[in-house]
């Protein structure tokens, strides 16, 4: 069998609607290929591809730092921060680092695939809490904690996408950041902030992350570059206490391996110097923004009344809600037949079924005529199952 030389998830001759992956396009531009020569070139260049510093490339942390303190004013240091290999690193490792077999974590319903299938694999028991159109429902959550504590139960964190959330595109209000973060000083669990969308805003500026709104207390907030640079570099941050970081750079794992893609985080650290980054997040803003215009146009053109879906402020989700009558995973078979994918509701809930008349399109990697034309196909196929 040979393996599919295509991106992950992609299928030769579809429209996808399925990846939550950058524009092609935007991947490898000329000033990230500048930067990648940049750094081969350099007499020293044989030091990248050396083991680095356990914590990570000290140039790269500094940068981010003086970033993140300059636009949440904060006062962050060199040791509130590590670089990862990705948010999957980041989650995977205070997961296992973090928590032990029959732990409680609670989750916002839906929520990212991929970090439920982590807490799975470690064998972490979820509870999950509705959300609205302005994230975690704060009632909800109040009302689980007071049952879990009778019960002589303590959660051991809250994971939860605040900004332009996976799968739903939505942003959790600030008066709800606050209530949550007193919860957490509370009931003594602590925030996973999974934040890779974070400069992918379109209209206005973000509410207070929970990092900045506890002063770093009970709070781990991951960043990432795979949004909004390439996610093949596998280069992200995590913001943590001094003593959180330590853990996560005492673990055997980053012992072992020494600090996350050397090599990367040296080109990384070279565009970002340059400013190249901040230039290309201002293009991505843009360019994603149009992307979402196309997609809610089409989806207010094609889709039958009773259809609902969620409007982003940013990032690179739009989430469907059907009428009960129609289920996602007949809709998604029947898209494939067309030429769309596109991902169904079931595996954001930690209960499969809370999910089957959901449905999440991305928006992020698709042409402007592909979203249209696939959204009209998906329009069209909710019809006919509607009017057999």
């Amino acid at each position: 069998m040979i393996a599919n030389d295509l991106p992950q998830g992609m299928t030769r001759n579809t429209i996808s609607l399925l990846l939550g992956h950058p524009d092609p396009a935007t991947v490898f531009t000329p000033e990230l290929h500048e930067a990648m020569q940049s750094v081969l070139n350099q007499p020293q260049a044989y030091k990248a591809l050396q083991y680095g510093p356990e914590q990570g490339t000290p140039g790269l942390i500094s940068y981010l730092v003086d970033k993140v303190n300059r636009e949440q004013d904060l006062a962050l240091q060199p040791a509130n921060m590590m670089l990862v290999a990705g948010s999957t690193h980041a989650i995977d490792m205070i997961a296992r680092l973090f928590t032990k077999p029959g732990d409680i974590a609670i989750v916002e319903a839906p929520s990212y695939v991929d970090a439920l299938h982590v807490f799975r694999d470690q064998q972490i028991e979820l509870c999950s809490i509705p959300m609205d159109e302005h994230g975690l429902i704060v009632t909800e959550l109040a009302t689980l904690l007071a049952q879990l504590k009778s019960e002589g139960k303590t959660p051991r964190f809250l994971y939860s996408v605040p900004n332009f959330h996976n799968p739903t595109g939505i942003t959790l209000s600030e008066e709800r950041r606050v209530q949550i973060i007193a919860l957490a000083q509370q009931y003594s669990f602590f925030i996973i902030e999974d934040d890779v969308y974070r400069y992918l805003g379109f209209e206005r500026s973000l509410p207070t992350s929970f990092y900045a709104l506890a002063q770093g207390e009970r709070v781990m907030s991951i960043g990432s570059f795979s949004k909004t640079l390439a996610p093949g570099l596998r280069i992200g941050w995590l913001t943590g206490s001094p003593e959180a970081i330590q853990q996560c750079v005492n673990a055997g794992t980053t012992q072992m391996g020494g600090g996350a893609n050397p090599l990367a985080a040296q080109m990384v650290m070279e565009y970002c110097l340059k400013g190249y980054w901040e230039w290309h997040i201002q293009r991505l803003q843009a360019l994603y923004q149009q992307r979402r215009d196309t997609a809610l146009a089409a989806l207010s053109q094609f889709m039958p009344a009773d259809v609902i879906w969620t409007t982003p402020l940013g990032g690179f989700f739009i989430w469907i809600t059907l009428p009960k009558t129609i289920f996602a995973q007949e809709v998604k078979r029947l898209a494939l037949h067309q030429g769309v994918t596109l991902s169904s509701g079931e595996g954001f809930f930690i209960n499969f079924t809370d999910g089957q008349h959901n449905l999440r399109i991305a928006y992020s990697f698709a042409s402007l005529s592909d979203l249209e034309a696939g959204i009209k196909i998906l329009g069209q196929i909710i019809r006919n199952l509607q009017h057999p």
